[in-house]
């Protein structure tokens, strides 16, 4: 087919794809063993030699043979698709990053001689229209993902998890096995794949790509999002290129009612202030914020979450957090991220956040 093939325009973008959802914890690569799971391409064929058994299916029946326990985790696409098929009504675990497929694009094939026979002006038209729709699709996409982020977090509490970095660097070694495999056995896929590796090799590894990616999200923020992770009464997520947000929930922290930390809280403080304290050089600020949910008065549910933002303040001093990086901040009831008229709503309203700035 190569004398058929003349031009190719990028029209738009496929973003990265996440790790997928899961109902258990992977923490070890043996973790992967005997899962089922909605997977294909060569992730799939990675994933069966850690002893997974990925299966192909349409994104639409994952989320009933997930109900039906036919599959154990979804691979599909990012937050809003995902969101989108209702995958967090199933599953508890949300990973990233997506190392079995990074991105990719959408692009119009051309027959070359049917766009020799073109005019220049349709051709112009052509180049023009794909780069403004690629250039549409990604903001498009970029912020209706950021948007959905939030919501499965906030709304659906759909717990963000990364993968280890000793499971991701045992991916990758057999990632590359598995391309170099292939390319022995496919010449056309080993003409793209020499292509390929030497670009990343010569722009991505080594060049203004790595710069750009540690730059603009650094390596050791995924380790910090990722050890608050495994903590009890935590959940954490990233809030932005430069800031992520620690959340604790008011009924596990506190007594009822109270400003006293449980014993558990105390414990996790302490875990919390070393974690975030090994990167205090590069912390510009650390926002304390108390909320609650709308019973009451409201100048009691102020009272209430100063008093639990400040035994957090006073728990991460103790713990060696210098009290300059600190801005402690009552919300009361004024920002809930749920329905107060319900006790599940509540539940989730009442809660300290502790805010990073990096």
């Amino acid at each position: 087919m190569n004398h058929l093939i003349s031009y190719r325009f990028q029209w738009g973008i496929q973003v990265a794809r996440w790790g997928g959802w899961f109902n258990k914890k992977i923490e070890k690569i043996e973790d992967f063993n005997g899962l089922d799971m909605r997977l294909y391409g060569f992730g799939a064929e990675v994933l069966k030699k850690f002893g997974a058994n990925p299966k192909w299916m349409i994104a639409a029946d994952a989320l009933d043979a997930f109900s039906k326990k036919e599959i154990e985790a979804i691979v599909c696409l990012g937050p809003y698709h995902d969101q989108w098929y209702k995958f967090h009504k199933v599953a508890k675990y949300y990973y990233y990053p997506g190392w079995q497929e990074p991105g990719g694009v959408i692009s119009l094939i051309i027959n070359k001689e049917a766009w020799d026979e073109l005019p220049d002006h349709l051709k112009k038209t052509i180049e023009s229209v794909c780069g403004n729709t690629y250039h549409y699709i990604y903001n498009q996409f970029e912020n209706m993902n950021s948007v959905a982020l939030r919501e499965l977090q906030i709304k659906e509490n759909v717990i963000l998890k990364t993968f280890p970095p000793e499971v991701l660097e045992k991916l990758r070694k057999k990632s590359k096995e598995v391309l170099d495999e292939e390319a022995k056995k496919n010449p056309q896929f080993n003409k793209i794949y020499k292509s390929f590796k030497k670009f990343k090799e010569e722009n991505i590894d080594a060049g203004w790509g790595k710069i750009v990616e540690e730059a603009v999200y650094p390596e050791w923020m995924s380790k910090i999002i990722n050890e608050l992770g495994k903590l009890s009464v935590v959940s954490a997520r990233q809030e932005g290129n430069n800031s992520m947000v620690v959340s604790l929930s008011g009924d596990t922290s506190f007594a009822f009612n109270s400003a006293t930390p449980t014993t558990t809280l105390s414990a996790e403080i302490t875990r919390i202030a070393k974690i975030i304290g090994d990167y205090s050089l590069s912390i510009k600020l650390i926002r304390v914020e108390g909320h609650t949910d709308s019973q009451g008065s409201p100048y009691n549910n102020w009272v209430l979450s100063r008093e639990r933002a400040y035994a957090v303040v006073k728990l991460l001093t103790e713990n060696g957090i210098k009290p300059s990086l600190i801005k402690l901040i009552p919300y009361g009831p004024e920002n809930p991220i749920a329905d107060n008229k319900t006790e599940a709503g509540r539940r989730k309203n009442r809660r300290v956040e502790i805010v990073i700035e990096f």
